[in-house]
């Protein structure tokens, strides 16, 4: 098989990236970037339509550039004027080889799967080192149990995948390590089902629903019905998707920082671009910020207001909200009480170990804790005598703000690398910035 990724250049290495400390309270508006997992996935709709498809607030980010560079080198014109996408359907389903780099984009790369299983010809699907990693077992297990020829690193990256998938009523699938399987066997449903009603069953204890229902909201917004049947089968009904036009809200993983940004600092920020009506399940955050004492107006916009004194809050699982649960740890040395986290056996297979890397870094920071396969235990730490510290990010962009949390109180941290934020929100530190700071 072919390596996709291109070889990494020597160059030199640039300083640590200081963290300001915010000095006092502050009121801030916010436009979000739109948010990632809606785009990924409207993006691969579009892909398959037989038309063309505008779509506003596609995030600039590297996740989206790398899908919008496979979905280019499957068959689909874009062209991006101003703040709209338009994307022209759909991809070559013919014998010819295509070859993709979903750089360092693990939902990308699970979509493209799916895509991938629709042609005649052999797809090889690549990326970053730290891509590799990740396993695609239970989504290529099932492709090639359904007639795909299928090729890869036990699971992981490099694959090569030849179709077409054969039509079948029913299929299984693990949900326990990762929801973005079965999203994947969602997107790319109307390409092969034809006129058969299907059923996925999902096996295990199925991780992260709120992100199959974001999937489920966005193929109903281009016309393709899929319904839960109980909590393990879901039904999809045979269409094709149609092409339009939609807009893409912001991003509720991104809005989870400012949060918790203005609850530790007693300040006032409003989202303007993320409302009531998200089906994200990371919007369920302000849920948590107002068990802390937090005041959250909901509407077309979001409000937050931090309160005066924080509220104890001993223990809560985080199950449904994963990539919010980052946000959580880092936030927790701040807390008043010690705080058990649960819920987090998924973060184990995020860009990095989202459990055992933030556990190191704090530790690293003499904040005491410990851990459990789905559990992080965190006592309360002064910001003023945490230790000096550069955070490693493990390539991990959410590491990177997440922790922009404890630099805000302490003023003692840097980054090892700012532009790791590239990957999902390109701009952070300029909106972190806009937060009133300490000059010094």
């Amino acid at each position: 098989m072919h390596d996709l990724t291109s070889k990494p250049t020597r160059a030199a290495a640039k300083p640590p990236f200081q963290v300001k400390k915010l000095a006092a309270p502050f009121t801030a508006r916010i436009t979000l970037p739109g948010s990632k997992s809606i785009a990924l996935r409207q993006l691969a709709i579009a892909a398959l339509c037989s038309g063309t498809t505008h779509l506003t607030g596609i995030p600039e980010c590297d996740d989206t550039a790398a899908m919008l560079d496979c979905i280019q080198a499957l068959g689909a014109k874009v062209e991006i004027a101003a703040a709209v996408t338009v994307v022209t359907g759909p991809i070559d389903l013919s014998d010819k080889t295509v070859q993709l780099n979903a750089r360092m984009s693990g939902a990308s790369t699970r979509l493209l799967i799916g895509l991938a299983a629709l042609r005649r010809g052999e797809t090889l699907i690549d990326g970053h080192p730290s891509l590799r990693a990740r396993t695609n077992k239970p989504l290529l297990d099932l492709l090639s149990a359904q007639g795909c020829k299928v090729e890869s690193d036990n699971g992981c990256l490099p694959a090569s995948i030849s179709g077409p998938m054969k039509t079948a009523e029913h299929l299984r699938i693990d949900g326990s390590l990762s929801s973005q399987y079965i999203t994947a066997l969602l997107i790319a449903a109307p390409g092969y089902l034809g006129t058969v009603r299907q059923v996925i069953e999902i096996q295990g204890e199925l991780v992260s629903r709120p992100y199959i229902d974001i999937t489920i909201n966005e193929m109903r917004k281009r016309g393709v019905q899929v319904a839960w049947l109980d909590e393990q089968h879901l039904e999809i009904t045979p269409g094709p998707y149609q092409a339009g036009s939609v807009t893409v809200e912001g991003d509720a993983t991104a809005a989870t920082y400012f949060a918790a940004l203005a609850t530790l600092h007693k300040s006032n920020v409003t989202l303007t671009n993320l409302g009531s009506n998200s089906c994200q399940g990371d919007y369920g955050f302000f849920g948590v910020m107002e068990q802390l004492g937090a005041v959250v107006t909901r509407g077309d916009e979001t409000h937050i207001s931090g309160p005066q004194n924080l509220q104890p809050m001993q223990t809560i699982d985080m199950q449904a909200m994963p990539d919010a649960a980052l946000t959580l740890i880092a936030m927790a040395p701040l807390l008043t009480t010690p705080i058990q986290i649960t819920g987090l056996s998924s973060l184990h297979h995020k860009e990095c170990d989202r459990l055992e890397c933030p556990a190191k870094e704090l530790a690293l920071m003499g904040v005491e804790l410990s851990t459990t396969e789905d559990s992080i235990n965190i006592s309360p730490a002064n910001p003023t005598t945490l230790k000096p510290h550069t955070l490693t990010t493990y390539h991990d962009h959410r590491m990177a703000m997440a922790f922009s949390l404890l630099g805000s109180m302490s003023g003692t941290l840097e980054v090892d690398d700012k532009n790791v934020v590239d990957k999902t929100y390109p701009r952070y530190w300029e909106d972190y910035a806009t937060l009133v700071a300490d000059p010094g």
